[in-house]
């Protein structure tokens, strides 16, 4: 249905970047900044979000031991 010949789109982009070279890593730049920019930011939230996590988790543990303690404490008055 669709033929695409991807050997020959390869050898036009190699043959593009031989005989443009600045041309071509300008657009190669242009289009990886912002995907820098998006994976930088991504990867900051992913770390907000581990760090919410792990602090949510201690301060549950921290809570049931409280508790655990508290429960001690009455069992023994």
């Amino acid at each position: 249905m669709f033929s695409f010949d991807w050997h020959q789109k390869f050898m036009d982009i190699a043959v593009y970047a031989a005989t443009n070279p600045w041309q071509f890593l300008y657009y190669v730049f242009m289009f990886l900044t912002p995907m820098f920019i998006i994976s930088g930011y991504l990867a900051y939230r992913l770390a907000k979000d581990i760090d919410r996590n792990e602090k949510a988790k201690r301060a549950k543990s921290q809570q049931q031991t409280n508790i655990a303690k508290v429960r001690r404490h009455a069992k023994r008055d």
